[in-house]
């Protein structure tokens, strides 16, 4: 008995009234005006999931040129034609064909006919670590088809590297097994999504036009299924085919009634290396290593770091950070957001908002085992994101890279302080204690000053208020650390660099701060001026 992904229930969503409820692509599109957005269990399935999405509205809606984007922002996603689009492609949206399952090879099996525990297909079971979860015992027995195909377009993004079993047919597997390619290709690259106010805006926000090729189609519109065979470090044909891109060969074992295993091997490879032209939901960085070895400019994805807020990449997201390499932008911008910088279609409602949502997967060792998943999300005025909020852009670089700045003034007075006491084997865990309390300290309002901006924004004005919210934050820091210093810091000591004291620590400070934040510093000054 089949389970087709049309017609049944099973992608989680959150309605604009804030209820929870499970639907099918077909309802997805229908009701995309009430859907407030995708909410899988991880956040990393929820963008596989938009990925998806997107690839379907791609291939119905023929998005080939700026206009057609521009006509779908400015009177909304027809959705009809989509729903049209995948009732003619009704059969190959079925989870348990004979023929052609949806993101399965049928036929896939191993020589000996084994099947993997669902540990192998669901990400929030550490694998080798089941005390980990509270998916144990019967949770890991059986799944229902709909969770099923949830972590199924789940492990063909995101899992993660490492030997997977040798699919009979595959000229590539040797030994009996087959050998890492890498993680997922969604799991290469730092994800980057713009949400709307409700999911029929956030597919329009996340459409970027390419040109029409022929053989540039979703997996499941290929002329013929994929088989064991596989590809290495493959050119594709073009962003549609990224969408969909099947890293992973796959079969489940189940029916309608339940999932109890899988057979899992390895996919087709596709390496990070110059993608940019195909891949428009990350950030790109300049790669110097690259550059050289394939003597020609080359940019990787813009992998999240998980210990740095979203917020202080906002400059790289934009892609107005100014920092250069030989010549080129260091960063190159995340396409969705670049588009939207050439267009006006807001008219004079500045306020109008949106989400930035940046999703990955943090590896472990050899990219084989799942760390973390990396997620944030950052609250934007849209009209910050188009033509006219070019020079309030521009200041953001400016801002946070002060912040850096003085964050960085902040660990040296960390790493003062205990030279002062004389614990010179811990000067650089006194000075990234402190960096970790100051961005921590940052983060919220930081995060509330970025909310507020919008394309009339004051540069002048708000660059001064970022320097007082930063000299506030971080002065009050120094008070705690000179407070919380050991008394031998206050008599002070001697080190390589000259004599040192908590007093002379956190006078040193306030002169960097006075430097690099002289506008919030004259403020102060002048307000003091006129108390007197």
């Amino acid at each position: 008995m089949g389970f087709n992904l049309v017609d049944e229930p099973w992608i989680p969503v959150i309605t604009v009234g804030g209820d929870n409820d499970d639907v099918s692509l077909s309802t997805l599109f229908d009701q995309a005006t009430t859907i407030r957005r995708i909410s899988a269990a991880l956040p990393t399935v929820s963008f596989a999931l938009l990925r998806l999405a997107l690839a379907i509205t791609h291939h119905a809606l023929a998005v080939h040129t700026p206009r057609t984007v521009e006509r779908i922002l400015e009177e909304g996603l027809d959705t009809s034609a989509i729903v049209d689009y995948l009732r003619r492609h009704h059969d190959r949206f079925d989870l348990f064909d004979a023929e052609r399952p949806f993101y399965q090879v049928a036929t896939l099996r191993t020589a000996k006919g084994d099947v993997a525990g669902l540990e192998k297909l669901i990400s929030d079971v550490p694998n080798g670590h089941p005390f980990m979860t509270t998916r144990i015992g019967s949770g890991l027995d059986r799944i229902t088809a709909a969770e099923a195909a949830q972590w199924l377009v789940h492990a063909q993004a995101f899992d993660p590297s490492g030997i997977r079993s040798a699919a009979v047919g595959d000229p590539e597997a040797k030994g009996g097994k087959g050998y890492p390619i890498g993680p997922g290709w969604v799991g290469r690259i730092g994800g980057v999504a713009l949400h709307g106010r409700h999911l029929a805006e956030t597919i329009s926000f996340n459409l970027i036009p390419f040109p029409d090729r022929p053989d540039d189609v979703p997996v499941w519109a290929l002329e013929a299924p994929q088989t064991e065979q596989r590809t290495f470090d493959t050119q594709p044909p073009g962003p549609l085919a990224v969408l969909t891109w099947q890293s992973r060969r796959i079969r489940l074992v189940g029916s309608s009634e339940g999932v109890t295993g899988l057979v899992l091997a390895q996919g087709d490879q596709l390496k990070e290396q110059q993608r940019q032209a195909l891949e428009h939901m990350t950030a790109w960085r300049y790669s110097k290593a690259q550059t050289a070895k394939l003597k020609a400019k080359t940019y990787m994805p813009l992998k999240h770091d998980p210990s740095s807020a979203a917020w202080r990449g906002v400059p790289r997201l934009l892609g107005v950070s100014r920092r250069e390499e030989d010549g080129s932008p260091f960063y190159l911008p995340v396409a969705t957001m670049a588009q939207l910088q050439g267009l006006s279609l807001f008219g004079d409602d500045h306020d109008l908002r949106a989400i930035v949502e940046t999703v990955g997967m943090d590896y472990g060792p050899q990219e084989a085992t799942i760390n973390e998943v990396v997620h944030d999300v950052l609250d934007f005025r849209l009209s910050l994101l188009t033509g006219e909020g070019a020079e309030v852009r521009a200041m953001l670089d400016t801002c946070i890279e002060v912040a850096n700045q003085c964050v960085t003034q902040l660990g040296r007075l960390g790493s003062n302080l205990a030279a002062a006491a004389g614990d010179f084997e811990g000067l650089s865990g006194a000075r990234e204690r402190a960096m970790l309390l100051a961005w921590s300290a940052l983060d919220a309002p930081a995060r509330d000053w970025l909310s507020r901006l919008s394309a009339t924004s004051s540069v002048r004005e708000e660059q001064r208020r970022w320097q007082e919210l930063v000299e506030d934050v971080l002065l009050g820091l120094a008070r705690e650390l000179c407070d919380t210093a050991p008394p031998a810091a206050v008599i002070g000591r001697k080190t390589k660099y000259g004599f040192m004291t908590a007093a002379l620590a956190e006078h040193f400070f306030r002169a960097s701060l006075r430097k690099l934040l002289q506008a919030a510093f004259d403020t102060s000054q002048s307000q003091e001026s006129n108390d007197e």
